[in-house]
């Protein structure tokens, strides 16, 4: 049952979304929290729960629980389809450092199978630092393959450089996952 959280003076529908409003606020990006309803072609309409300014993606966030993802994939893959280069990123569950949890959805073809897409590990990706560049982001996928994982430059406030350094969590990156874990903890 999602527990009504307040965070900086924002009513959050949950805890989980509330986390992730610590985490995008410790890393000092803008975001806008459910910023407007949208209409889709499918005649439905679709508030996301976030829009990340600084990374041009509509975020979504639920509980991590495949049934409940399954369901809302489907109104965001359809935002994302309707709205060609629009990102959009779906959460399953609070931010963890330990454990990618999130969907970029924009990635794949509606008709590709939503089922298939969360049974493959290398579709789950974390919020990574830039190693060179402070505020510069990254989605890194969890699984590796060859001893590299599929990392890819989202953005952020700072400026990108060239060089062949894979992102970490450190920095800014580690203590916004800590802040974000620790939000709301029973006392």
């Amino acid at each position: 049952m999602a527990v009504e959280t307040v965070f900086r003076g924002v009513k959050f529908r949950s805890r989980t979304e509330a986390r992730w409003a610590v985490f995008f606020d410790a890393l000092h990006l803008s975001y806008e929290y459910e910023p407007k309803r949208l209409s889709l072609s499918s005649g439905e309409t679709y508030l996301p729960d976030f829009f990340l300014g600084d990374f041009n993606a509509y975020f979504e966030v639920k509980p991590s629980s495949e049934a409940v993802v399954t369901e809302e994939c489907i109104r965001a893959r359809t935002l994302a389809r309707d709205q060609p280069g629009q990102r959009m990123w779906l959460a399953m569950g609070a931010p963890n450092a330990e454990e990618a949890n999130v969907l970029p959805l924009n990635q794949w073809r509606i008709d590709v199978d939503i089922g298939e897409i969360l049974a493959t590990p290398e579709n789950r990706y974390r919020f990574m630092e830039d190693r060179r560049d402070d505020e510069v982001y990254w989605l890194q996928a969890e699984f590796v393959t060859g001893g590299f994982s599929h990392s890819y430059m989202i953005g952020g406030k700072g400026q990108s450089t060239d060089h062949e350094r894979l992102p970490m969590i450190k920095g800014q990156i580690l203590e916004a996952y800590k802040a974000a874990t620790a939000a709301f903890a029973a006392k």
